[in-house]
Protein backbone atom coordinates (compact mmCIF):
# COMPACT_ATOMS: atom_id res chain seq x y z
CA UNK A 1 0.00 0.00 0.00
CA UNK A 2 2.76 2.29 0.67
CA UNK A 3 4.32 2.21 -2.86
CA UNK A 4 0.89 3.51 -4.03
CA UNK A 5 1.20 6.71 -2.17
CA UNK A 6 2.18 10.27 -3.89
CA UNK A 7 6.42 10.98 -3.52
CA UNK A 8 5.60 14.92 -1.88
CA UNK A 9 3.44 15.46 1.48
CA UNK A 10 0.98 17.64 0.29
CA UNK A 11 -0.30 14.93 -2.25
CA UNK A 12 -0.52 12.85 0.42
CA UNK A 13 -2.13 15.18 2.77
CA UNK A 14 -4.30 15.68 -0.24
CA UNK A 15 -5.36 12.42 -0.78
CA UNK A 16 -6.41 11.45 2.89
CA UNK A 17 -8.74 14.74 3.21
CA UNK A 18 -10.27 13.08 0.20
CA UNK A 19 -10.24 9.79 1.31
CA UNK A 20 -12.04 11.14 4.56
CA UNK A 21 -14.84 13.47 2.43
CA UNK A 22 -15.10 10.62 0.20
CA UNK A 23 -16.12 8.41 3.20
CA UNK A 24 -17.97 11.24 4.98
CA UNK A 25 -20.39 11.57 1.94
CA UNK A 26 -21.02 7.75 1.32
CA UNK A 27 -21.58 7.37 5.41
CA UNK A 28 -23.82 10.59 4.52
CA UNK A 29 -25.65 8.39 1.61
CA UNK A 30 -25.43 4.95 3.29
CA UNK A 31 -28.16 6.99 5.86
CA UNK A 32 -30.35 8.89 3.55
CA UNK A 33 -30.98 6.75 1.01
CA UNK A 34 -32.64 4.10 2.92
CA UNK A 35 -34.30 6.71 5.25
CA UNK A 36 -35.72 8.33 2.12
CA UNK A 37 -36.84 4.77 0.99
CA UNK A 38 -38.73 4.09 3.91
CA UNK A 39 -40.83 7.18 4.51
CA UNK A 40 -41.77 6.64 0.46
CA UNK A 41 -42.71 3.32 0.92
CA UNK A 42 -44.65 4.44 4.36
CA UNK A 43 -46.78 6.32 1.71
CA UNK A 44 -47.03 4.23 -0.79
CA UNK A 45 -48.14 1.70 1.44
CA UNK A 46 -50.78 3.51 2.52
CA UNK A 47 -52.87 3.02 -0.58
CA UNK A 48 -53.19 -0.78 -0.09
CA UNK A 49 -55.84 0.04 2.35
CA UNK A 50 -58.73 0.91 0.22
CA UNK A 51 -57.17 -2.00 -2.21
CA UNK A 52 -57.88 -4.66 0.62
CA UNK A 53 -61.23 -3.27 1.01
CA UNK A 54 -62.37 -3.45 -2.17
CA UNK A 55 -61.04 -6.45 -2.53
CA UNK A 56 -62.82 -8.36 0.38
CA UNK A 57 -65.95 -6.52 -0.52
CA UNK A 58 -66.15 -8.06 -3.95
CA UNK A 59 -65.79 -11.06 -2.63
CA UNK A 60 -68.71 -10.89 -0.07
CA UNK A 61 -71.04 -9.74 -2.49
CA UNK A 62 -69.90 -12.81 -4.81
CA UNK A 63 -71.22 -14.88 -1.51
CA UNK A 64 -74.06 -12.98 -0.90
CA UNK A 65 -75.54 -13.18 -4.41
CA UNK A 66 -74.62 -17.09 -3.92
CA UNK A 67 -71.84 -16.88 -6.31
CA UNK A 68 -68.22 -18.07 -5.54
CA UNK A 69 -65.40 -15.87 -4.10
CA UNK A 70 -62.76 -17.31 -6.22
CA UNK A 71 -64.33 -16.57 -9.65
CA UNK A 72 -65.16 -13.21 -8.60
CA UNK A 73 -61.32 -12.03 -7.49
CA UNK A 74 -59.48 -14.80 -10.51
CA UNK A 75 -59.88 -11.69 -12.64
CA UNK A 76 -58.31 -9.21 -10.44
CA UNK A 77 -54.98 -8.36 -9.99
CA UNK A 78 -53.42 -5.22 -8.32
CA UNK A 79 -49.78 -3.62 -7.95
CA UNK A 80 -47.31 -4.88 -5.09
CA UNK A 81 -50.71 -6.40 -3.70
CA UNK A 82 -51.33 -10.38 -3.85
CA UNK A 83 -54.30 -12.27 -2.21
CA UNK A 84 -55.72 -15.41 -1.68
CA UNK A 85 -58.81 -16.98 0.05
CA UNK A 86 -58.64 -20.06 1.44
CA UNK A 87 -58.12 -21.64 5.66
CA UNK A 88 -56.53 -19.05 8.17
CA UNK A 89 -52.57 -19.13 7.66
CA UNK A 90 -50.37 -20.18 10.61
CA UNK A 91 -48.96 -17.60 12.26
CA UNK A 92 -45.36 -17.98 11.96
CA UNK A 93 -44.63 -16.46 15.63
CA UNK A 94 -46.60 -13.63 16.28
CA UNK A 95 -50.47 -13.09 15.45
CA UNK A 96 -51.87 -9.41 16.23
CA UNK A 97 -55.28 -8.96 16.14
CA UNK A 98 -57.43 -5.79 15.53
CA UNK A 99 -61.03 -5.77 15.97
CA UNK A 100 -63.87 -3.06 14.74
CA UNK A 101 -66.48 -1.70 16.10
CA UNK A 102 -69.58 -1.25 15.79
CA UNK A 103 -69.69 -4.78 13.94
CA UNK A 104 -68.77 -4.01 9.99
CA UNK A 105 -71.90 -4.79 7.59
CA UNK A 106 -74.04 -6.50 10.82
CA UNK A 107 -71.57 -8.86 11.82
CA UNK A 108 -70.39 -9.61 15.67
CA UNK A 109 -67.21 -9.77 15.89
CA UNK A 110 -65.39 -8.99 13.24
CA UNK A 111 -61.36 -8.76 13.33
CA UNK A 112 -58.63 -8.48 10.50
CA UNK A 113 -55.67 -10.77 11.36
CA UNK A 114 -51.73 -9.60 10.98
CA UNK A 115 -49.16 -12.39 10.71
CA UNK A 116 -45.52 -11.76 11.56
CA UNK A 117 -42.31 -13.32 12.74
CA UNK A 118 -42.22 -11.08 16.06
CA UNK A 119 -44.56 -9.39 17.66
CA UNK A 120 -43.87 -5.23 17.21
CA UNK A 121 -47.38 -4.46 16.66
CA UNK A 122 -50.16 -4.59 19.38
CA UNK A 123 -53.56 -5.34 18.86
CA UNK A 124 -56.06 -2.66 19.29
CA UNK A 125 -60.26 -2.03 18.98
CA UNK A 126 -61.02 0.24 16.06
CA UNK A 127 -63.58 2.17 16.23
CA UNK A 128 -64.36 2.44 12.44
CA UNK A 129 -67.38 5.31 12.97
CA UNK A 130 -64.55 7.82 14.88
CA UNK A 131 -61.64 6.35 12.55
CA UNK A 132 -62.51 9.42 10.07
CA UNK A 133 -62.69 7.42 6.26
CA UNK A 134 -64.50 4.33 7.39
CA UNK A 135 -63.46 0.76 6.98
CA UNK A 136 -60.82 1.33 3.94
CA UNK A 137 -59.20 3.64 6.33
CA UNK A 138 -58.49 1.67 8.99
CA UNK A 139 -57.07 -1.28 6.76
CA UNK A 140 -54.48 1.97 5.28
CA UNK A 141 -53.45 2.61 8.55
CA UNK A 142 -52.96 -0.95 9.66
CA UNK A 143 -50.66 -1.19 6.21
CA UNK A 144 -48.70 1.64 7.09
CA UNK A 145 -48.21 0.46 10.58
CA UNK A 146 -47.10 -3.27 9.22
CA UNK A 147 -44.37 -1.03 6.79
CA UNK A 148 -42.90 0.74 9.72
CA UNK A 149 -42.16 -2.47 11.57
CA UNK A 150 -39.45 -3.51 8.57
CA UNK A 151 -40.78 -7.19 8.70
CA UNK A 152 -42.38 -9.38 6.52
CA UNK A 153 -46.39 -9.81 6.94
CA UNK A 154 -49.46 -11.08 5.83
CA UNK A 155 -53.33 -9.32 6.43
CA UNK A 156 -55.86 -11.65 6.44
CA UNK A 157 -60.15 -10.53 6.82
CA UNK A 158 -62.44 -13.56 7.40
CA UNK A 159 -64.99 -14.46 4.89
CA UNK A 160 -68.84 -15.25 5.32
CA UNK A 161 -67.88 -18.79 4.20
CA UNK A 162 -65.79 -19.55 7.20
CA UNK A 163 -62.68 -18.93 4.92
CA UNK A 164 -59.90 -15.88 5.01
CA UNK A 165 -58.84 -13.78 2.16
CA UNK A 166 -55.01 -13.37 2.83
CA UNK A 167 -52.92 -10.56 1.17
CA UNK A 168 -49.05 -9.92 1.16
CA UNK A 169 -47.29 -7.21 -0.34
CA UNK A 170 -43.57 -8.36 -0.98
CA UNK A 171 -42.64 -4.60 -1.88
CA UNK A 172 -43.75 -3.17 1.26
CA UNK A 173 -44.32 -5.82 3.67
CA UNK A 174 -40.81 -7.02 3.70
CA UNK A 175 -37.84 -7.24 5.79
CA UNK A 176 -35.78 -4.07 5.91
CA UNK A 177 -33.69 -2.15 8.03
CA UNK A 178 -34.89 -0.59 11.26
CA UNK A 179 -34.39 3.22 12.50
CA UNK A 180 -32.20 0.79 15.18
CA UNK A 181 -30.81 -1.30 13.09
CA UNK A 182 -29.78 1.83 10.83
CA UNK A 183 -28.36 3.71 14.12
CA UNK A 184 -26.28 0.66 14.92
CA UNK A 185 -24.63 0.40 11.68
CA UNK A 186 -23.98 3.96 11.33
CA UNK A 187 -22.31 3.91 14.78
CA UNK A 188 -20.32 1.29 13.55
CA UNK A 189 -19.59 2.66 10.51
CA UNK A 190 -18.39 5.68 12.06
CA UNK A 191 -16.11 3.85 14.39
CA UNK A 192 -14.79 2.12 11.32
CA UNK A 193 -14.31 5.17 9.91
CA UNK A 194 -12.26 6.90 13.25
CA UNK A 195 -9.90 4.09 12.67
CA UNK A 196 -8.97 4.33 9.89
CA UNK A 197 -8.33 8.28 9.47
CA UNK A 198 -6.14 7.23 12.91
CA UNK A 199 -4.59 4.68 10.66
CA UNK A 200 -3.84 6.91 7.68
CA UNK A 201 -2.48 9.78 9.89
CA UNK A 202 -0.26 7.30 11.79
CA UNK A 203 1.05 6.26 8.30
CA UNK A 204 1.34 9.68 7.82
CA UNK A 205 2.86 10.91 10.99
CA UNK A 206 5.48 7.61 11.54
CA UNK A 207 8.24 8.55 9.25
CA UNK A 208 8.43 11.93 10.84
CA UNK A 209 8.48 9.87 14.54
CA UNK A 210 10.90 7.75 12.97
CA UNK A 211 13.20 10.47 11.90
CA UNK A 212 12.97 12.28 15.14
CA UNK A 213 13.78 9.10 17.28
CA UNK A 214 16.69 8.99 14.71
CA UNK A 215 18.14 12.68 15.86
CA UNK A 216 17.34 11.89 19.59
CA UNK A 217 19.78 11.89 22.75
CA UNK A 218 19.73 8.31 22.97
CA UNK A 219 21.39 8.29 19.42
CA UNK A 220 24.04 10.74 20.33
CA UNK A 221 27.12 9.47 19.61
CA UNK A 222 29.43 9.35 16.23
CA UNK A 223 27.34 10.72 13.12
CA UNK A 224 26.16 8.03 10.88
CA UNK A 225 24.62 8.71 7.67
CA UNK A 226 20.45 8.53 8.63
CA UNK A 227 18.46 5.76 7.15
CA UNK A 228 15.17 6.97 5.44
CA UNK A 229 12.08 5.71 7.15
CA UNK A 230 10.65 3.80 5.31
CA UNK A 231 7.21 5.22 3.03
CA UNK A 232 8.89 8.45 4.09
CA UNK A 233 7.36 11.21 1.65
CA UNK A 234 10.11 13.30 -0.20
CA UNK A 235 10.15 16.18 2.25
CA UNK A 236 11.19 13.31 5.22
CA UNK A 237 13.68 12.30 2.96
CA UNK A 238 15.15 15.57 2.07
CA UNK A 239 15.11 16.52 6.12
CA UNK A 240 17.50 13.63 6.98
CA UNK A 241 19.66 14.47 4.15
CA UNK A 242 20.14 18.11 5.41
CA UNK A 243 20.24 16.92 8.76
CA UNK A 244 23.17 14.28 7.46
CA UNK A 245 24.96 17.31 5.96
CA UNK A 246 24.38 19.82 9.39
CA UNK A 247 25.62 16.80 11.28
CA UNK A 248 28.85 16.17 8.90
CA UNK A 249 29.75 19.93 8.88
CA UNK A 250 29.40 20.29 12.58
CA UNK A 251 31.47 16.79 13.13
CA UNK A 252 33.86 18.22 10.77
CA UNK A 253 33.74 21.66 12.28
CA UNK A 254 34.60 20.32 16.22
CA UNK A 255 37.26 18.56 14.94
CA UNK A 256 38.83 21.15 13.33
CA UNK A 257 38.51 23.05 16.73
CA UNK A 258 40.16 20.27 18.60
CA UNK A 259 43.19 19.69 16.04
CA UNK A 260 43.42 23.40 15.77
CA UNK A 261 43.27 23.93 19.94
CA UNK A 262 45.81 20.40 20.31
CA UNK A 263 47.91 22.42 17.77
CA UNK A 264 48.38 25.43 19.70
CA UNK A 265 48.48 23.60 22.56
CA UNK A 266 51.44 21.65 21.50
CA UNK A 267 53.01 24.88 20.18
CA UNK A 268 52.66 27.07 23.50
CA UNK A 269 54.16 23.91 25.49
CA UNK A 270 57.27 23.98 23.74
CA UNK A 271 58.00 27.71 24.83
CA UNK A 272 55.97 27.02 28.63
CA UNK A 273 59.22 24.61 28.54
CA UNK A 274 61.70 26.82 27.99
CA UNK A 275 59.58 30.23 30.25
CA UNK A 276 60.06 27.58 32.94
CA UNK A 277 64.02 26.42 32.67
CA UNK A 278 64.67 30.27 32.36
CA UNK A 279 62.49 31.05 35.32
CA UNK A 280 65.30 28.67 37.20
CA UNK A 281 67.90 31.03 36.55
CA UNK A 282 65.88 34.56 38.41
CA UNK A 283 67.53 34.93 41.58
CA UNK A 284 64.33 36.65 42.96
CA UNK A 285 62.68 33.89 44.67
CA UNK A 286 59.21 35.63 45.02
CA UNK A 287 59.68 36.43 41.14
CA UNK A 288 60.29 33.41 40.43
CA UNK A 289 57.49 31.02 42.14
CA UNK A 290 54.62 33.93 40.64
CA UNK A 291 55.74 33.19 36.74
CA UNK A 292 56.11 29.20 37.46
CA UNK A 293 52.48 29.24 39.10
CA UNK A 294 51.27 31.49 35.94
CA UNK A 295 52.96 28.63 33.76
CA UNK A 296 51.26 25.82 35.73
CA UNK A 297 47.50 27.51 35.47
CA UNK A 298 48.75 28.45 31.80
CA UNK A 299 49.38 24.20 31.06
CA UNK A 300 46.12 23.35 33.21
CA UNK A 301 43.71 25.84 31.58
CA UNK A 302 45.09 24.74 27.98
CA UNK A 303 44.61 20.83 29.21
CA UNK A 304 41.32 21.33 30.66
CA UNK A 305 40.02 23.14 27.42
CA UNK A 306 41.10 20.39 25.31
CA UNK A 307 39.55 17.75 27.57
CA UNK A 308 36.16 19.26 26.83
CA UNK A 309 36.50 19.49 23.34
CA UNK A 310 37.50 16.02 22.92
CA UNK A 311 33.92 14.95 24.44
CA UNK A 312 32.69 16.63 21.48
CA UNK A 313 34.81 14.72 19.80
CA UNK A 314 33.38 11.83 21.40
CA UNK A 315 36.33 8.74 19.79
CA UNK A 316 35.99 6.35 22.40
CA UNK A 317 33.91 3.18 21.80
CA UNK A 318 31.54 1.92 23.71
CA UNK A 319 31.63 -1.39 26.26
CA UNK A 320 30.04 -3.18 28.62
CA UNK A 321 31.88 -2.66 31.81
CA UNK A 322 30.79 -3.38 35.77
CA UNK A 323 29.80 -0.10 36.63
CA UNK A 324 30.25 -0.91 40.34
CA UNK A 325 33.89 -1.41 39.88
CA UNK A 326 34.35 1.47 38.13
CA UNK A 327 32.82 3.47 40.60
CA UNK A 328 34.85 1.61 43.21
CA UNK A 329 38.14 2.25 41.36
CA UNK A 330 37.26 6.12 41.23
CA UNK A 331 37.14 6.00 44.98
CA UNK A 332 39.83 3.91 46.05
CA UNK A 333 42.40 6.38 44.05
CA UNK A 334 40.90 8.95 46.16
CA UNK A 335 41.19 6.58 49.40
CA UNK A 336 45.05 5.67 48.52
CA UNK A 337 45.67 9.66 48.10
CA UNK A 338 44.20 10.06 51.56
CA UNK A 339 41.08 12.04 50.76
CA UNK A 340 37.78 12.16 52.47
CA UNK A 341 35.43 10.09 50.07
CA UNK A 342 33.05 7.20 50.72
CA UNK A 343 31.00 5.28 48.73
CA UNK A 344 27.89 3.60 49.24
CA UNK A 345 26.98 0.79 47.11
CA UNK A 346 23.56 -0.54 46.09
CA UNK A 347 21.44 -2.03 48.29
CA UNK A 348 20.88 -5.93 47.93
CA UNK A 349 18.12 -6.99 45.89
CA UNK A 350 14.95 -7.92 47.74
CA UNK A 351 11.83 -9.67 46.81
CA UNK A 352 8.33 -9.49 49.11
CA UNK A 353 7.59 -14.06 48.94
CA UNK A 354 4.00 -14.90 48.75
CA UNK A 355 1.98 -18.00 48.39
CA UNK A 356 1.34 -19.69 45.06
CA UNK A 357 -1.42 -22.32 43.77
CA UNK A 358 1.22 -25.06 45.61
CA UNK A 359 1.52 -23.43 49.32
CA UNK A 360 -0.25 -20.88 51.51
CA UNK A 361 -1.34 -17.24 50.60
CA UNK A 362 -1.60 -14.71 52.37
CA UNK A 363 -4.14 -15.70 54.31
CA UNK A 364 -3.12 -16.29 58.19
CA UNK A 365 0.73 -16.10 57.34
CA UNK A 366 3.61 -13.53 57.55
CA UNK A 367 4.94 -12.43 54.49
CA UNK A 368 8.29 -13.15 54.17
CA UNK A 369 11.00 -10.69 52.55
CA UNK A 370 13.84 -12.51 50.48
CA UNK A 371 17.68 -10.87 50.40
CA UNK A 372 20.14 -11.07 48.65
CA UNK A 373 23.55 -11.12 50.31
CA UNK A 374 25.75 -11.04 47.64
CA UNK A 375 26.67 -7.39 46.23
CA UNK A 376 24.84 -6.09 43.44
CA UNK A 377 26.87 -6.15 40.06
CA UNK A 378 25.63 -3.26 38.03
CA UNK A 379 26.53 -3.89 34.29
CA UNK A 380 26.29 -1.07 32.08
CA UNK A 381 26.98 0.31 28.55
CA UNK A 382 29.16 3.28 28.37
CA UNK A 383 32.42 4.95 27.55
CA UNK A 384 34.74 3.99 30.66
CA UNK A 385 37.38 6.39 30.43
CA UNK A 386 34.74 9.54 29.49
CA UNK A 387 32.69 8.28 32.72
CA UNK A 388 35.58 7.82 35.21
CA UNK A 389 36.42 11.59 33.89
CA UNK A 390 33.25 12.96 34.50
CA UNK A 391 32.76 11.65 38.22
CA UNK A 392 36.51 12.50 38.71
CA UNK A 393 35.81 16.16 38.20
CA UNK A 394 32.03 15.32 40.56
CA UNK A 395 34.08 14.24 43.56
CA UNK A 396 36.96 17.02 42.95
CA UNK A 397 34.03 19.35 43.29
CA UNK A 398 33.05 18.13 46.47
CA UNK A 399 36.08 17.86 48.26
CA UNK A 400 37.02 21.37 47.09
CA UNK A 401 34.10 22.79 48.43
CA UNK A 402 32.60 20.47 50.63
CA UNK A 403 35.64 19.06 52.58
CA UNK A 404 34.11 15.58 51.97
CA UNK A 405 32.52 13.33 49.08
CA UNK A 406 29.79 10.79 49.65
CA UNK A 407 28.58 8.70 46.78
CA UNK A 408 25.60 6.74 46.89
CA UNK A 409 24.66 4.32 44.31
CA UNK A 410 20.95 3.25 43.51
CA UNK A 411 19.53 1.28 40.78
CA UNK A 412 16.80 0.01 38.74
CA UNK A 413 15.72 -2.23 35.80
CA UNK A 414 15.95 1.15 33.28
CA UNK A 415 18.40 3.28 35.06
CA UNK A 416 21.59 4.02 37.50
CA UNK A 417 21.33 6.87 39.33
CA UNK A 418 24.53 8.33 41.12
CA UNK A 419 24.25 11.03 43.72
CA UNK A 420 27.70 13.18 44.50
CA UNK A 421 26.84 14.80 48.05
CA UNK A 422 28.87 17.20 49.80
CA UNK A 423 28.79 19.41 53.15
CA UNK A 424 30.14 23.01 51.08
CA UNK A 425 27.53 26.19 51.07
CA UNK A 426 25.83 24.77 47.54
CA UNK A 427 24.61 26.68 44.88
CA UNK A 428 22.23 29.35 44.44
CA UNK A 429 19.16 27.76 42.39
CA UNK A 430 18.86 30.43 39.40
CA UNK A 431 22.73 29.69 38.68
CA UNK A 432 21.97 25.74 38.20
CA UNK A 433 21.39 25.98 34.71
CA UNK A 434 24.47 28.41 34.46
CA UNK A 435 27.23 26.57 35.81
CA UNK A 436 26.72 23.81 33.72
CA UNK A 437 27.75 26.08 30.49
CA UNK A 438 31.69 26.49 29.37
CA UNK A 439 34.50 28.40 30.80
CA UNK A 440 31.23 30.09 33.53
CA UNK A 441 32.46 30.41 36.90
CA UNK A 442 30.45 31.52 40.17
CA UNK A 443 33.67 33.55 41.24
CA UNK A 444 34.60 35.99 38.30
CA UNK A 445 37.64 36.58 39.38
CA UNK A 446 39.13 34.14 36.67
CA UNK A 447 41.61 33.02 40.14
CA UNK A 448 42.00 29.29 39.59
CA UNK A 449 42.43 29.68 43.84
CA UNK A 450 38.76 30.55 44.19
CA UNK A 451 37.21 28.95 41.30
CA UNK A 452 38.34 26.88 38.79
CA UNK A 453 38.38 26.60 34.94
CA UNK A 454 34.88 27.12 35.07
CA UNK A 455 35.07 23.57 32.21
CA UNK A 456 34.54 21.20 35.40
CA UNK A 457 30.82 20.61 35.18
CA UNK A 458 30.65 21.63 31.85
CA UNK A 459 32.70 18.15 30.98
CA UNK A 460 30.55 16.19 33.34
CA UNK A 461 27.39 17.49 31.28
CA UNK A 462 28.88 16.68 27.63
CA UNK A 463 29.77 13.12 28.77
CA UNK A 464 26.27 12.17 30.51
CA UNK A 465 24.65 14.05 27.27
CA UNK A 466 26.52 11.98 25.11
CA UNK A 467 25.29 8.91 27.37
CA UNK A 468 21.76 9.92 27.26
CA UNK A 469 21.64 10.54 30.60
CA UNK A 470 20.94 13.84 32.53
CA UNK A 471 23.04 15.53 34.77
CA UNK A 472 20.63 17.14 38.04
CA UNK A 473 21.99 20.01 40.70
CA UNK A 474 20.43 20.89 43.66
CA UNK A 475 20.87 21.83 47.33
CA UNK A 476 20.71 19.88 50.08
CA UNK A 477 18.59 20.33 53.19
CA UNK A 478 20.63 20.69 55.56
CA UNK A 479 23.60 22.17 53.78
CA UNK A 480 25.62 21.28 50.57
CA UNK A 481 25.22 20.35 47.08
CA UNK A 482 23.55 16.94 45.64
CA UNK A 483 25.28 16.51 42.07
CA UNK A 484 22.89 13.83 40.36
CA UNK A 485 23.72 11.96 37.73
CA UNK A 486 20.82 9.58 35.71
CA UNK A 487 22.17 7.01 33.52
CA UNK A 488 19.87 4.83 30.90
CA UNK A 489 20.82 1.07 30.94
CA UNK A 490 21.84 0.03 27.61
CA UNK A 491 22.88 -3.40 27.48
Amino acid sequence: MIPLLPRRLAPRLLLALLAAMGAMLLLAVAVAVPALDRQRDRLQAHRLGPAMAALWQEAEGALADGGSADAELATRHITDLHFEIGPLPEAPTAMVRYFFTPAYDGRAPFEVRVLQPRPLLEGRSIDLGAAGGGFDYALAQIATDIADTGLPARVTLPLSDGRWLTFASPRYWQARWTPVMRGLAVLVAGAGLVLAAFGLARLLALPLERLAAAVGPEHAGPPQPMAVPAGASAEVAEIAAAIDRGRSALTELLEDRTRMLAAISHDLRTPATRLKLRAEWIEDAGVRDKILADLDEMTVMIAAALDYLRQGAQQEAEQLVAFTSLLQAVCDDYHDLGRPVRLTEAPPLQFDASGTIFGPGDRGVRRTLLTFDQARVLRLRCRPDALRRALTNLIDNALKYGGVAEVMVQATSEEVIVDVLDEGPGIPEEEFANVLRPFYRLEQSRNRGTGGTGLGLAIVKSVIDAHGGTLELSNRARAGLRARVVLPRRL
